[in-house]
Order: C-alpha cells, then sequence, then structure tokens
C-alpha cells in the first residue's frame, strides 16, 4: 500500500539518505540566517512573542492576551522564554531562534516525506531545497514568531507519520497542527479516517491508536488552562469567538481567488512560478502513480484512492484549498500550501531519475539535478541577503530603543497600556492591564460585547487603570475614534515616540523632559533623546 508503482523501491537507510537529511539541513540554515535576526518585529510576531513572555511568568496564553488562534504558537514561545530566563539570556532573541528551530526542521520534515513518498533521497533533497527557497517563509524564518511556521512542521510530520502507518503519533502531530491553527482541520480528519481504512485486520485498533493520538493532546491543553484558571478564556478565544465574533470585509470568491493569486505574484516572486509548476507537477505525480497503473488494470479504485500521494497529500491540499476560497488574509495563509509544490517537483525529479534505465544516464541525470539545486541554493542566498527587509527599515533595536523611552516615560506604579498592539509590551517585559490587545477582526466589538456597560464600561476600566502612556497603534474600526476622542477629553495628549502613537498625562510630558526623551507631534523611524541624538538602547539596561 505504502510502495508506489514505479521503478523505486524500498529499502534500509542509506548513506545517500542521511546524506540528503543533512544537505537539507544545510541549505535551511544557509538560506534561512541570511535575514536578520534583528528584523523588525510586527502586531502578530508580538503577539506570541508577549504570550511565551508572559507565559514564562505563569501566566497562562489567552489569560495575557486574547489570540483567536491556537495555543501552540504561544507555548513554544513560552518554553523559549523560560529556557533564555533561566539561562539569563533575552527572551525575544531565544524565541526568535526556537521558530527559527521549526522552519529548518520543517524543510528536513519535508524531505522525509519526499524520500518516503516516493524512494528517492535526491526527490527528496529536490523538494527541501525548492521548499527553503520560498522568500516569505525565509524571512519568517528567524525574524518571527509567524505561528504558522510550527504549523507547517507538524503538518508536514503528520503526513510522514500517517504515510509509515504511525497512526498514534501522526495523529498526535495532526492535532497540533490545528491547535497552532484550527482551520488546519483537515489533517485531524486525514489522521483519524485513515487508518480504519488502510489497516486491514488492525482497523480497530488503528483507530484507537489515532483517536487516543488526537485526545492527548487537546486532553493536555484542557488540563492546564483549568489548572492555571484559563478555560473559559482558551474556550472564548479559540472555539466561540472564531464561530461568531470574527468580522470580515465582504468578499465574492472570485475576489478571494484573485486575492490569492496577486499575494503570490507580489510576495513570492520566482518562489511564485515554483509554486504553480509544483502544483501542476504534483497532479502529474499522481496521475503518473496512481491514475496509470488504475486505467491498465494493475491497481483496484481502493487501492488508488486510499494511496498515500492520494489519501494523505491531496486530500489535505484540497482541504487547505477549501479552508483558503472562505478566508485568506495575506502570504502567511499560504505557508500551509507550501510543502505540496515542493512534493511535486521533488516528486517529478524521482520518477523521472528511476525512468532512466542506464545507470550512466541515471548519474548524469543525478548530477544535472544537484547542479540546479546548488544554482537555486546559490540564487536564492545571494537575494535573501540583499534583500531590503535586512536593511531598509527600522528593526528592532529601534523598537527596543523605542521600549526604553516608554519605560522611562512611564510614571512609577502606573501601568502601560497597549491598544491594538503587543510589541510595546514586549519590547518593556510589561503586562498589559487588559488581555484585549489585539483589536483587530472585531475582537474590540468581542471586548465591547463582553465588558459590563459595554463601550462605557471599557472606558471606566481604563479610569480605574490610571495609565500615565497608552499606546495606540494598529486598531481599526469605528471603537478607534471613539478611544481617541475620549482620551483627549479626559486629559490625555497625543504624541510620538518613535514610530509609536502614544496618548500621555500632562506629568509625563515634563517626565519625558527629566528623563531625556523627546517626543514629537509626528512619527519619526526612531526615538531621540537631548539634542536630537538616537536614543541608545543600553540606557534601560
Amino acid at each position: 500500500m505504502l510502495a508506489f508503482r514505479t521503478r523505486l523501491r524500498a529499502g534500509p537507510v542509506t548513506w545517500q539518505a542521511l546524506a540528503g537529511g543533512l544537505a537539507s539541513l544545510v541549505v535551511a540554515v544557509a538560506l534561512y540566517t541570511r535575514f536578520s535576526i534583528h528584523i523588525l518585529m510586527t502586531r502578530d510576531e508580538g503577539i506570541y512573542t508577549y504570550s511565551g513572555q508572559q507565559m514564562a511568568h505563569g501566566v497562562a496564553p489567552y489569560a495575557s492576551i486574547f489570540d483567536p488562534k491556537g495555543p501552540m504558537a504561544g507555548v513554544v514561545a513560552g518554553l523559549a522564554a523560560m529556557v533564555a530566563r533561566g539561562l539569563g539570556q533575552d527572551d525575544i532573541y531565544a524565541i526568535r531562534l526556537a521558530f527559527f528551530g521549526c522552519a529548518v526542521l520543517a524543510v528536513l520534515a519535508v524531505y522525509l516525506l519526499v524520500t518516503r513518498l516516493f524512494r528517492s533521497a535526491l526527490g527528496g533533497l529536490t523538494a527541501a531545497v525548492v521548499f527553503a527557497a520560498n522568500w516569505p517563509f525565509a524571512v519568517d524564518a528567524l525574524a518571527g514568531p509567524n505561528a504558522k511556521t510550527p504549523a507547517v512542521l507538524f503538518a508536514v510530520l503528520s503526513m510522514w507519520l500517517l504515510t509509515r502507518r504511525k497512526w498514534f503519533w501522526g495523529a498526535v502531530l495532526a492535532c497540533l497542527t490545528v491547535l497552532v491553527w484550527q482551520p488546519m482541520v483537515i489533517y485531524v480528519v486525514v489522521a483519524l479516517a485513515l487508518p480504519p481504512l488502510v489497516a486491514g485486520g488492525q482497523r480497530l485498533r488503528a483507530f484507537l491508536q489515532a483517536v487516543a493520538g488526537v485526545a492527548v493532546p487537546v486532553v493536555a491543553v484542557s488540563v492546564y488552562f483549568a489548572l492555571a484558571g484559563a478555560f473559559d478564556d482558551f474556550v472564548a478565544a479559540t472555539l466561540l469567538f472564531p464561530l461568531l465574533g470574527v468580522r470580515r470585509s465582504a468578499e465574492t470568491v472570485g475576489a478571494r481567488l484573485l486575492h490569492i493569486r496577486d499575494t503570490i505574484d507580489r510576495y513570492y516572486g520566482f518562489g511564485g512560478l515554483l509554486f504553480w509548476v509544483g502544483l501542476a507537477l504534483l497532479l502529474v505525480c499522481v496521475v503518473v502513480c496512481v491514475a496509470v497503473p488504475l486505467l491498465r488494470g494493475r491497481s483496484s479504485w481502493r487501492a488508488a484512492l486510499l494511496s498515500p500521494l492520494v489519501a494523505v497529500v491531496l486530500v489535505t491540499l484540497l482541504g487547505n484549498a477549501a479552508y483558503a476560497s472562505t478566508d485568506f488574509q495575506s502570504y502567511p495563509d499560504l505557508y500551509p500550501f507550501l510543502p505540496y509544490p515542493a512534493i511535486g517537483i521533488g516528486g517529478a525529479v524521482a520518477l523521472l531519475v528511476a525512468r532512466l534505465r542506464a545507470r550512466a544516464v541515471r548519474r548524469v541525470g543525478a548530477v544535472a539535478v544537484l547542479a540546479a539545486l546548488v544554482l537555486l541554493t546559490g540564487l536564492s542566498w545571494v537575494s535573501f541577503g540583499n534583500d531590503p527587509v535586512n536593511t531598509h527599515r527600522p528593526g528592532l533595536r529601534a523598537q527596543l530603543a523605542d521600549g526604553c523611552a516608554l519605560d522611562r516615560l512611564r510614571a512609577p506604579g502606573t501601568p502601560l497600556l497597549s491598544l491594538g498592539d503587543p510589541v510595546p509590551l514586549v519590547t518593556t517585559h510589561s503586562r498589559n492591564p487588559d488581555r484585549f490587545i489585539y483589536l483587530g477582526s472585531g475582537v474590540d466589538h468581542w471586548k465591547v460585547d463582553h465588558t459590563p456597560g459595554g463601550f462605557a464600561g471599557w472606558r471606566a476600566q481604563i479610569r480605574r487603570w490610571s495609565p500615565s502612556v497608552i499606546v495606540l497603534r494598529s486598531w481599526g474600526g469605528p471603537y478607534r475614534p471613539r478611544m481617541v476622542r475620549w482620551l483627549q477629553q479626559s486629559g490625555y495628549l497625543r504624541r510620538y515616540v518613535g514610530v509609536w502613537a502614544v496618548f500621555v498625562t500632562p506629568d509625563t510630558v515634563g517626565r519625558a523632559r527629566q528623563q531625556g526623551v523627546v517626543m514629537t507631534l509626528r512619527a519619526t523611524k526612531v526615538v531621540r533623546g537631548p539634542g536630537g541624538s538616537r536614543l541608545p538602547v543600553r540606557n534601560c539596561g
């Protein structure tokens, strides 16, 4: 069932397989480190960094920040922050390194999956290099954390384990995938549906193993949140809000498909060509490995539909596509798709080389493929290193300087309140008095609807907290202008600290002069100190 009807044969682990796996890791590290670890932290990356920082201090995800995605990205960040704290190191960079590890291992997982599917180390290496050469995934590898990075790792490992009939562990990884991002539920569906269909006389045992594999992470996460007193927050954020509270602008399916196409063209560059070619070649692989034997009478319909290339790879691809056709935001939403073009290109290489009968011709073909992979790696290495994202935007160091300024502005004993963006909290290592920090996609409406007194109750909460500094950033929608008007009516003055819009008390303006922080009426690339010089981060230790 697992071996396809090609000239490729299963066998023990060989030095070629080990060398291919090592080469995949080397390529991933070489390409992903072309981007700086100091790249600007975005709002979404701040969500998981903040969640991880607070988890390291004993505050469970969702109790620290309301986030509609699953908890595993925050858990990965939290474990990294705990290690950093224990070693006395910076937790922000530790979290980025943890997600970098997930990205590198995702490349290795693609290699393992394609090697398993097509019994070809060369095909696996091809897939790994093609996957690693995707610009958006590469730029987020070291400069994250991006929640979908571990989701891709878990998804590919789940497919690899299911093709090996490791039902329990395949289901565990499938469940972890969903616990990162709920729309990837197709992996759990496959992990539960496939075992009883292909396990022969062991159907019940295989199914129970899969059920146990799905149950273990769910139970573990539920027990953790229950013990942390955050189970209701967990359910509200990951189940109730996605079902009842998400607000998106109206968009037809056709417009959404055009948006997906335009996103690939805009962000993926040459990788966009590989994306479409890879998907086409994946269909070719399905035809060669499944449809042709079926039409020639060498396979049954049942065997064809339950082959790993169809039941695992093609079905999960279609499941991801079904969700993307209903909700698609930006280039990270394409991350779950990236393994599939790599599988198609790697599988096509494996099938082509395997059909070269003469050994000398096969060697020439293998050398040609390796040369093409070296060229692709080299071109990507140069392109990634010269990418403007590394140098042309104020990076994490500038944000840390902005955070340093906020620390110096904040009056002792008063909280820093952030509305819309957790990055200021990340850079100051502060805890927000309110877990509703991210306010997009209808979260602000959810906050108002679930606060006694509605918007007036929200304002009353802010009065009780009495923050001396309020950062308002990355928040749109009808409640934002109402909040701005109320803050100004309440005596807060609007200023800028670097790029961050802040509302401060009149006393804070005087405190800024004492602390050597220059607040401006317009945004500046970096925060300034006395005489207009850049405020150094070392002033805050």
